[in-house]
């Protein structure tokens, strides 16, 4: 199933076909968006456009840029569970809260939305390279992708990556360069290369490629259909560059665009308080075209570890447009919230995937939450992809003789 659909630059309006190969405006180099046959689908579809014949992401190929001649470049990403935090919800005070929980995809974050859709589109292009810079979750993902594809991946790594998350860009073939460059200077310098060396930027942020959006919306899609249809409350998101946001906020919109839903959720963007510039935004009431860098920017989340948000003007906006908040937490309140939702719920996931519990504690702390509204958190990673945290959190186990009666002082009580 293909779908009809053109790009339209966000600033300006300008329209481009949709066999464009432009990843940004031609004429003002602004970022472009997929634009949908809203009403067309609307009438068609009834509901949700879906394709049946497809699964996870790629059920949504209705809202999703596909031309007669994009393949699917997938390995089954998408269709991730929704898990309801009981004991989390009972010891808030909250009667319902759920976990998006986007580490079960194939290489552990939620980074394989964006992926499997802006390959499938550089496959489409014909590339015959791709670059990215990461601090490690979205290089691993563009890096399976595109060995999946049989296309090139060149990857520069933020400073400090740790060693596991180097080993998985390492075990899929890409070719990995380690720098110690600003966030901003470091995403100019990868469009660069790109331009030089005739590349598609895979870089995560909807500024430099529209399709990494389309593939993230998708999230908030399979929300509304595991929540039989509606949405909650509140949402709770991770913020690094800002841009899975942007994306979840375009799927809010284009379900309000089929009718489907009347009003968003109250979207909540979270970060680590010192790598704040759109919490930093929020607290000021700057507009969305003037979000700081941070100077020394520092958070034991190392997935949002973003000196610069190149998507933070939409986050911003979707969060004002929604009523939302920005908030930041520190690395105690991260550390913590991971033991929470391990211990209590199961859910093995990194500091950024357990920011959104840790804004939702302040919110509750503050009466900022009812008790009866409805919450979902997004949790974009694994444990796996950042170990060192865990063993931070929870301190590493003793060293024990074997013996039977000593035993006994370690259990529970």
């Amino acid at each position: 199933m293909t779908s009809a659909f053109i790009l339209r630059c966000m600033p300006h309006g300008c329209e481009f076909p949709s066999d464009s190969h432009n990843l940004v405006c031609a004429n003002c180099g602004g970022p472009l968006e997929a634009v949908y046959e809203y009403e067309a689908l609307r009438k068609a579809h009834g509901g949700l456009p879906v394709d049946q014949s497809q699964a996870g992401v790629w059920r949504y190929s209705p809202l999703l840029p596909k031309n007669p001649g994009t393949p699917v470049v997938t390995l089954g990403e998408g269709d991730t569970p929704l898990v309801r935090a009981s004991r989390v919800a009972e010891a808030m005070g909250l009667e319902r809260v759920y976990v998006k929980d986007d580490s079960r995809n194939p290489t552990l974050s939620f980074k394989d939305r964006k992926s499997t859709v802006a390959i499938s589109k550089a496959a489409e292009f014909g590339a015959t390279g791709v670059v990215n810079m990461t601090a490690g979750n979205a290089g691993a993902s563009v890096a399976a992708y595109a060995s999946r594809a049989g296309i090139p991946a060149y990857i520069f790594t933020i400073d400090g990556i740790s060693d596991s998350k180097l080993a998985k860009l390492l075990s899929y073939g890409a070719r990995v360069f380690r720098t110690n460059a600003p966030t901003k200077e470091l995403m100019t310098f990868v469009g660069d290369v790109a331009k030089r060396y005739g590349m598609v930027n895979m870089t995560a942020a909807s500024r430099f490629n529209p399709y990494v959006k389309e593939g993230s919306k998708t999230s908030i899609f399979e929300v509304f259909e595991q929540l039989g249809g509606s949405l909650p409350d509140w949402i709770f998101v991770p913020i690094g560059g800002g841009g899975n946001l942007a994306g979840i906020y375009k799927g809010l919109r284009e379900l309000k665009l089929l009718g489907l839903i009347e009003r968003f959720p109250r979207i909540v963007g979270v970060q680590g308080k010192d790598c704040a510039p759109v919490v930093e935004a929020f607290r000021l009431g700057l507009p969305p075209d003037q979000i700081p860098i941070i100077a020394n920017p520092s958070t034991i989340a190392h997935s949002i570890l973003d000196s610069w948000a190149p998507d933070g003007d939409q986050a911003l906006t979707a969060i004002r447009d929604s009523g939302g908040l920005a908030v930041g937490v520190s690395d105690e309140e991260l550390l913590e919230s991971m033991k929470t939702l391990s211990g209590r719920e199961g859910l093995y996931l990194e500091p950024a995937s357990a920011a959104p519990l840790a804004a939702l504690g302040k919110l509750v702390g503050d009466g900022t939450m009812g008790a009866d509204e409805s919450v979902v958190l997004f949790a974009t990673g694994s444990g796996s992809n950042q170990p060192d945290a865990t063993i931070a959190a929870w301190g590493r186990p003793p060293t024990v003789e074997l013996d039977l009666e000593g035993f006994s002082r370690y259990l529970s009580k």
